[in-house]
């Protein structure tokens, strides 16, 4: 029997609807629970699970192979020293000349100290995983120009970090289970993991020992961006 030109219509505007879709209130759940949605943010407790535990290699580190110094890596005159100096001042920076090169005063807390400091001399750029680290736990089968993009990442502003000059000395090489920051140990121990996993660095048991301890609790459960991978 052929039915109302009127009762079809009326049953096409019902498929069609069905087929776009309940609505934007509908969309916007789905896209929050969509896989792509869920993996934006993690926590350090999850990205220290993603990490390979394994004995660190031996032998064969030198400074030079990640590069002998910083790059410029824009050919600005900047290099990524004054690059770093630039992103983290709380105040517009001034240079030492004209050429705007080299950063002379601006205003930087410590994160591992929590001072504060105007004359950029005092502050050294840390490697917060150093690159001997970096070395000892992947970072020896890299080629050299992966290497040389780690030494100088400004793409995660986790990487590098402006540290008073006698803090950063007294770290140099040590992980976690060797050293530990007297101010916010649990950024610092998001921190450690969420460059591990960027780089896809290896850790090993004692200092996976140490981060579970720090990322214990409410700590590990802070919410934080997955990285990109380095």
């Amino acid at each position: 029997m052929r039915r109302p030109v009127s009762v079809v219509l009326g049953l096409a505007a019902v498929l069609l609807s069905s087929s776009i879709g309940a609505g934007p209130a509908q969309a916007r759940s789905e896209a929050q629970t969509s896989p792509t949605a869920a993996a934006r943010t993690t926590t350090g407790k999850a990205l220290l699970g993603k990490l390979t535990v394994r004995a660190e290699h031996r032998g064969g580190y030198e400074r030079d192979k990640f590069g002998k110094d910083w790059l410029d890596v824009d050919k600005d005159c900047q290099d990524t020293r004054s690059e770093v100096m630039q992103r983290d001042s709380q105040v517009k920076v001034t240079f030492y000349s004209a050429s705007r090169c080299a950063v002379l005063t601006g205003k930087w807390t410590s994160p591992y100290d929590g001072r504060t400091w105007t004359d950029a001399q005092k502050l050294e750029i840390d490697h917060v995983v150093a690159l001997s680290e970096a070395w000892k736990s992947g970072a020896s089968k890299w080629k050299k120009k992966k290497r040389l993009r780690y030494a100088n990442d400004l793409g995660y502003t986790w990487t590098l970090k402006p540290v008073t000059r006698s803090v950063n000395q007294d770290k140099v090489d040590q992980d976690p289970a060797e050293w530990l920051p007297a101010k916010s140990r649990c950024t610092y121990a998001r921190q450690w993991v969420a460059i591990k996993y960027r780089w896809k660095l290896s850790i090993d048991t004692a200092e996976k020992r140490a981060l579970t301890k720090l990322l214990a609790g409410d700590c590990g459960h802070v919410k934080m961006k997955v990285p990109a991978r380095g």
